[in-house]
């Protein structure tokens, strides 16, 4: 087997082992949650940028009806944009 085959044989491995941890930890995909995350408003956005993130995901809750996971990665989405 090559090195490119060898790589790709342990990519695929090490990508099955994710996926089982995230099934049998309960663990989210936040960058995959954000796509579907209400956008935030701008007052969560405000509390955001004056570094009240609790506060923030407090309001974004109430406003949205999101859950933990969907919150956090709307707020991170606001944290780390691009």
């Amino acid at each position: 087997m090559g090195e490119v085959e060898d790589l790709r044989a342990r990519i695929g491995e090490l990508e099955r082992k994710v996926e089982i941890l995230f099934s049998h930890t309960g663990a989210v995909d936040r960058k995959k949650v954000a796509v579907d995350a209400p956008p935030p408003s701008s007052e969560v956005e405000a509390l955001m940028a004056a570094g009240k993130t609790t506060k923030a995901a407090k309001l974004y809750q109430k406003q949205t009806g999101a859950g933990m996971a969907e919150t956090m990665a709307a707020l991170e989405k606001l944290s780390h944009p691009g």
